[in-house]
């Protein structure tokens, strides 16, 4: 019996050695690093689970591998130009809501999806559009559509190639609002919780708080269904993404306005979509100067990314434009 006691007396004082202060304080500190490794590790799996879901086809222009994809047949070519943060997401919806006379041809810009290369400018990536299509040895006569950033590239295009333009769509265009301050309080609203995102997203907690359903980052964002939402979130939250965004947003504060030239399209059609409070704002009404022919359609204040929000209406439209522009061509001949 006495052995029994001394050994559990030995145990206890052994027990008691090893919890301590100082190794409670160290297996706090293990937790803790273990605790950050893991969410480090779920953040880099589940930022290149997203960012790896691209579709399309390559082609290298001035030092820039673009990503491309061509949708639907018709006699028209329509080239898209999705707002800052645009993904796969936007291209997928458009096309399941477009059943028109016409091609539409979607791009990733540098950082976007799988296109490689360096940063350009709107202006720099519609030289390289228009070098692109005569690569393909396309029928120099587009469509243009572009919404907030992506207007950037298609107004940039229209000034430099009226010749090549048969109608335009543009989707809340900010070009004349360039490096003012209502564009730059636009910019600091969009990236207000970038850092903090980025920051907290090395160990991946904005994301697990997201999925958890704790807290909705995007909930001013309405789609469709659940797995969109979740693609949507998850792409938004990747470093990647924010990165490029700020990027872009970044050159909408700081650049010069780009000019709307008065009748540069002639009678070739131009549909403007805005909401009352971006036209005023952004004096989106002075895109209609580009066209003696034109449409304006109001859309809801709340909607802040047209082609993922409103894709019925933005197909709807485009045929609308579609269809008068075959109008048109009927009475030239």
């Amino acid at each position: 019996m006495s052995f029994i006691v001394e050994s559990n007396s030995l145990e206890r004082h052994k027990f008691k050695r090893l919890i301590n202060k100082k190794n409670i304080i160290r297996m706090i500190i293990l937790l803790v690093v273990s605790l950050l490794i893991t969410g480090y590790l779920y953040e880099e799996y589940q930022a290149k689970f997203y960012l790896d879901q691209f579709s399309g086809n390559k082609i290298l222009v001035n030092q820039v591998n673009y990503n491309y994809e061509v949708y639907g047949s018709g006699d028209y070519i329509v080239i898209v130009d999705g707002a800052s943060g645009e993904s796969l997401l936007h291209k997928k919806k458009l096309m399941e809501k477009f059943d028109g006379n016409a091609r539409l041809f979607f791009y990733d810009r540098p950082g976007y999806g799988d296109t490689q290369g360096e940063y350009k400018t709107p202006k720099e990536i519609a030289e390289d559009l228009h070098f692109m299509f005569r690569r393909f040895g396309w029928k120099m006569e587009f469509i243009l559509v572009g919404e907030e950033y992506g207007s950037l590239v298609m107004q940039e295009y229209l000034n430099l190639y009226p010749d090549e333009v048969i109608g335009a769509l543009f989707i809340n265009p900010v070009g004349e609002m360039l490096g003012e301050a209502e564009m730059n309080r636009y910019k600091e609203i969009k990236t207000a919780s970038f850092f903090s995102k980025e920051v907290l997203g090395t160990i991946g907690l904005p994301r697990l708080i997201q999925n958890s359903g704790i807290l909705d980052f995007f909930d001013e964002t309405k789609l469709e269904t659940q797995e969109e939402k979740e693609f949507y979130v998850n792409l938004r939250l990747t470093k990647n993404m924010m990165s490029i965004m700020r990027t872009e947003l970044g050159y909408m504060g700081s650049s010069e306005a780009i000019p709307v030239k008065k009748n540069l399209m002639g009678e070739n059609p131009l549909y403007l979509i805005t909401s009352s409070r971006n036209s005023e704002r952004f004096s989106q009404e002075k895109y209609l100067d580009y066209s003696s022919d034109t449409e304006t359609y109001l859309v809801q204040d709340s909607v802040s990314d047209a082609i993922l929000e409103i894709p019925q209406d933005i197909a709807s439209t485009l045929n609308g434009l579609i269809n008068e522009i075959t109008r048109l061509s009927y009475r030239k001949k």
